[in-house]
């Protein structure tokens, strides 16, 4: 497959690609397709900051998709009651209200609104 053809005929181009087509990642390594390997120093932007394929959350994924995708905040959910409660016995006394987000852009506009209550 011809990679850079293809992203550079149909993406937008916002971001100024590096000459490297990477094929697959282990913890803090990624490899090219020549095989050649690197330190992964961006962290796939912040979303692999424990590391590629940790064998952890590599479970949680297969284990939950296996389950249930996505359930939004319209209705109850077993998963994130789960993860609410953690949260409030790992947090200092006194934060128990918690916003579950999935961007750095929903939380800061709800960071905002917060703000102005």
């Amino acid at each position: 497959m011809d990679c850079k053809r293809i992203e550079d005929g149909f993406s937008v181009g916002v971001y100024q690609k590096r000459d490297l087509v990477i094929v697959r990642g282990e913890g803090a390594r990624v490899w090219d397709e020549a095989g050649r390997e690197y330190v992964d120093c961006v962290a796939g932007i912040g979303v692999a900051n424990v590391g590629h394929c940790h064998p952890a959350v590599v479970a949680a994924i297969r284990a939950q998709a296996g389950r249930l995708i996505t359930c939004n905040e319209l209705f109850y959910n077993d998963a994130r009651a789960q993860c609410l409660e953690r949260l409030d016995r790992i947090t200092p006394e006194g934060i128990n209200r918690f916003f579950l987000c999935n961007s750095g852009t929903e939380a800061v506009e709800g960071a905002i609104k917060f703000a102005r209550m």
